[in-house]
């Protein structure tokens, strides 16, 4: 008995022909992109080919186009450009600002000197050389000094004020600390002159014998050099408004004549300048 062949049933339903998405979708219950088309299902006599299998549930993830890159150049230059820019609107503020204050409050500059130096006393440490006839500094040298300094600051403003902290005063002589003094700060009031008087006090400051022996000669001959530094912090009230502190330094130098000179000790000559920092 001749056997018939067996036909084994296919998984999925046969489509000889082409359909559309939609009818697939009815026919299979799955969701299919709208350009898909499967391709057409043949057949063998004794053999059921099975239909290309369908695609998942979920189907083909939508297109979703790329971000436009952005262009780094140009972002630089819009910073560059805003920079820029706030730049030059602060410093019109700032100039604006300045010349707003000029006109109203006309603002001078005050002035700072010493205005005269005394020597009250000025002991170097010697000793009498029978040799040469002269006095000669001892080894070590030590000096005593008591130097009056007078000091004047001018305010010609009309409408600003001036707060002065603590003056502070060294006297050197070639470079060695020959006095230092400390003056309490006060407060200045318009279009007025201030003069302060401080004591310059030594006792024992140590000299080189060089130094000593330069000094003695400048005592014989009625001339002696002196350097003076000046420091201070200054501030500035205009109104209620109080600008910050700021360093005021003052170096001078002079030609005292001492106590025993013929005329007595007084200032012979001086040379000051000053200049302020933040």
């Amino acid at each position: 008995m001749a056997l018939s062949p067996r036909i084994h049933p296919s998984h999925y339903p046969e489509i000889s022909e082409p359909v559309s998405p939609s009818e697939r979708s009815t026919a299979t219950g799955y969701s299919f992109h709208p350009n898909y088309q499967p391709l057409k299902a043949y057949t063998t006599p004794g053999y059921a080919s099975p239909a290309r299998p369908p695609p998942t549930e979920i189907g083909r993830p939508p297109f979703k186009p790329s971000k436009p890159r952005r262009n780094c150049r140009n972002c630089c230059k819009r910073c560059v450009i805003t920079t820029c820019s706030l730049l030059l609107i602060l410093i019109f503020i700032l100039g604006l600002a300045a010349l707003i204050i000029w006109i109203i409050f006309k603002p001078k500059i005050p002035q700072y000197n010493v205005q005269d130096v005394h020597i009250n006393k000025l002991n170097v440490t010697s000793r009498y050389d029978t040799a040469s006839r002269s006095l000669q500094a001892t080894d070590p040298t030590y000096v005593d000094t008591d130097i009056l300094f007078t000091l004047y600051a001018s305010n010609p403003n009309e409408k600003i004020k001036i707060d002065y902290k603590k003056v502070n005063i060294k006297t050197t002589y070639q470079g060695s600390n020959v006095g230092q003094a400390a003056i309490p700060g006060w407060y200045q009031e318009v279009q007025n002159t201030t003069t302060v008087r401080s004591d310059i006090l030594a006792t024992k400051a140590p000299l080189t014998v060089t130094q000593g022996a330069a000094l003695l000669v400048s005592i014989q001959a009625n001339d002696i050099p002196l350097d003076a530094r000046i420091d201070t912090k200054v501030a500035i009230k205009i109104g209620a408004w109080k600008t910050p502190a700021v360093w005021i330094h003052v170096s001078c130098n002079f030609h005292v004549a001492p106590p025993s000179a013929p005329g007595g000790a007084k200032l012979l000559s001086k040379s000051c300048k000053w200049k302020w920092r933040g």
